[in-house]
This record gives structure tokens, sequence and C-alpha cells, in this order.
């Protein structure tokens, strides 16, 4: 088949765009062709720069609705205008590379982006284009949208109950959310990693890691390896270093901290400060691949995890859970917020963490310490994690959803 796959962004190590070039590279190995179409991209593709949320216009309705509360009745002119003009260079490309199956990333789940949401309900239903729609999160799940006067809106187009839409959610939590609010069933589909990779070895390039940001060999590296908004509660993984009490940790934050504004960012940069713990903010030398920019080394996500010993992933919400996975695959031992989703469909799988309930206790430095000082406990639980991820995160596990979807 050929086939088209839509999101806000194809860029960077978020997961919407770190799962879109994963189905992509299953659905090759299935033999079909699959072409990116974003308002962001750093693969090849499709630059279509309307369809980003952060486009001025675009940007613009959103702060009006969500941040200011302005009715929808006074931005309805500006949505359905632009939705005419992302309409028409929507349909010519899909036209143009006569797409037989088109997959779409949470464009109907976030009211990030109205106009797209909109124009691409219009074309598949005018060139009946077989759907598939992913959602990672849903709007329901963000206090901004739930403050909203839009509601109608909401519940017309994320997600449109549309005969040609068939649905993924990531979690069986999004699933039962979906049942249970718009009668929709989806099939559940979570996040994944290519566990026959030999991304875990450090090579010629990643041995510089350590050095070009000043961390010694017998320095002990907590990676936070999310994002730098809230709802990754960052705060924790501060306080862990803070009890922990080692000269020797030093915590490494690679998320971009722009992505939701600088202002959680600079206060996670003054807390550090407060609490007088190593922290390294090295999101700018972070890419989707290997690069030297101005004379420095651009690491990939994949490199931080080789080279850290530990990972702190603490969030109170996840859609899924990309970055747990992810540190499976790498043989860390994880420290993790129980946050739900977690709860209900990693944890019952078997797999070992350090866990918390919103805080860091001195149980919990007991344990850290405990597996920093005990490798044979460490290799266990890494070794068990990382069989229970292959068995149910793979690739191969994924290429066996995609097919029973059609593909």
């Amino acid at each position: 088949m050929r086939i088209g796959f839509l999101s806000f962004r194809i860029a960077g190590n978020d997961g919407v765009s770190l799962e879109a070039r994963r189905w992509k590279t299953v659905l090759e190995r299935l033999g079909h062709r699959v072409v990116f179409v974003a308002g962001e991209l750093d693969v090849r593709g499709i630059l279509i720069p309307e369809l980003h949320f952060t486009n001025p216009q675009i940007y613009a309705i959103q702060e009006a609705v969500i941040k200011n509360h302005k009715s929808y009745t006074a931005v309805e002119k500006d949505i359905f205008s632009l939705a005419g003009k992302i309409e028409g260079e929507l349909r010519d490309v899909f036209q143009r590379y006569t797409f037989d199956h088109l997959i779409v990333a949470n464009v109907f789940s976030l009211p990030l982006h109205f106009p797209l949401a909109i124009a691409l309900e219009r074309v598949i239903t005018e060139l009946k284009l077989p759907t598939v729609a992913r959602h990672h999160d849903f709007w329901w799940e963000r206090q901004s949208y739930l403050k909203s006067s839009c509601f109608t809106f909401f519940q017309r187009y994320f997600p449109p109950k549309q005969p040609l839409l068939t649905h993924v959610t990531i979690s069986s939590l999004a699933n039962s959310q979906l049942i249970k609010r718009f009668g929709i069933t989806s099939h559940v589909i979570p996040d994944s990693f290519d566990f026959k990779s030999k991304l875990a070895s450090i090579d010629e390039f990643s041995a510089n890691w350590r050095s070009d940001f000043d961390i010694k060999p017998t320095d002990i590296v907590f990676l936070q390896p999310t994002r730098i908004v809230p709802r990754k509660n960052i705060e924790l993984s501060i306080e862990l270093l803070k009890k922990l009490n080692d000269p020797r940790a030093v915590l490494v934050l690679v998320g971009d901290p722009s992505d939701e504004g600088l202002e959680y960012a600079w206060k996670l940069y003054d807390l550090t400060k407060k609490k007088n713990i190593r922290a390294k903010f090295i999101g700018h030398r972070v890419g989707s691949s290997r690069a030297i920019k101005k004379h420095q080394r651009i690491y990939t996500l994949w490199d931080c995890f080789a080279n850290c010993d530990f990972v702190t992933y603490p969030s109170s919400v996840e859609g899924f859970g990309n970055q747990f996975i992810e540190a499976v695959y790498f043989q860390k031992p994880i420290l993790v917020n129980r946050y739900h989703v977690y709860k209900t469909d990693i944890k019952p799988l078997g797999f070992a963490a350090i866990e918390i309930n919103g805080k860091i206790t001195n149980k919990t430095i007991n344990k850290v310490k405990h597996l920093l000082n005990d490798l044979q406990a460490r290799k266990r639980m890494t070794d068990n994690n990382f069989k229970l991820g292959n068995l149910h995160f793979s690739f191969e596990a994924l290429q066996q959803k995609l097919k029973k979807l059609g593909f």
C-alpha cells in the first residue's frame, strides 16, 4: 500500500514523533511505502508548515480559546477560513500521492489545531480514504481543555464519529474512556521499541558523551529522558538526588525546555541551585540524529541512555510510557511514579522498578542505593525487564498488531 502518515510534527524525541518513525519502519518491513506529512519534519517527507500547532495563526486561536476563554463563536470565522486553506493543500497532496490508506497521529485527540481537524475530516470523507486515527492522549486528560467553553466543538471533532476512521489508543485506560465518552471502540497498540537493534552499545562517537558534558567516568548519571513540562514531575528527580546526597550523582535532563514555554525549565534550574545538586540541561545538544554543529557533537537520546546509570521517570500522567520501554531496552534500573497507565498496563506484565507514590521517601533512597551497590540485583532486574519488553513491546509484537489493522 501507499500510506500517508500525518501529524502536527514528526521531529525530535517526543513520543508521537518517535512512534511515527517506528510505525514507518515496521510498515516498510511489511512491504508498504510510507510518506510522512507534517508541519515540522526532521526526516524526509512532505512539509506543510500550516499543519503545525505553533503556526502563528493557529497558535493565536488556541491562545484565545483555551487560555483567554473566548467563546467559540468569537473565533469560528477564523477557524473555518484557515480550515478551507488547509483542506486545499491536503487534497492536493493526497490526490498527487494517491494514498491507499492514511494514518493520523493525535490530530483527532488533542484540540491543538482546530482548523486541521475540520479540514482533515472533510478530505477523508471526500476522497473516501480509509484512515487509522492513533490517539496518544486526549483533551479530557488536561485541565486547560476541561476549563474551555468549546465542549461542543471538542465532541464533534476530537474524535469525529466517522465511519472511515479506525481508532487506535495506546492503553486500555484510554480505550475504556473512549468507549465511555463517545461509544467508540479502539484497537489498543502500546508504544514500541526495536529490541533487536544495537543501540545500547557505546561506540567511538558516544564514548565522548561524558567528557563533553563534564561528567566523570565514576559519576552516577541519573537520566531524565522526558520533555521538560510540569506533568513530568521533574521536581521529584531533583529531590531524589538531594536526599541521595552523593557527590558522584548528576541529573541529566535531555528534553527541549521550550516545548510548552520556558517557565517550568527556569523553575527547575533554580531548584537545582537551591537544592545544591549537580544537574545538566543538555536538550540543545540532543537531536533525532547525530551531528556536528558549531564544533560541538549533537547526540541522540539513545546515546544518553547508553551512557546513564539510572533512569528517573516520575511523571504524574503518561499516555503510555515511551521512556519506560526505552529504559527497559537499555537495561537501566528505573524509578517510576505509579501513574495510572503504569498500574493498569505495564506493572501487571511483571516489570520491576523502584516505585513511588508522588514522594521520595527514605525507603526509596535505600532501594536506589541497593541497586547502585549490588550489581547482581541490578542485572536480575534489568535482564528480566528486557525479556518482558521484547515479548510485549518489540517491533515483532507491533508488526502483528498492525497486520490485524489490515496492513
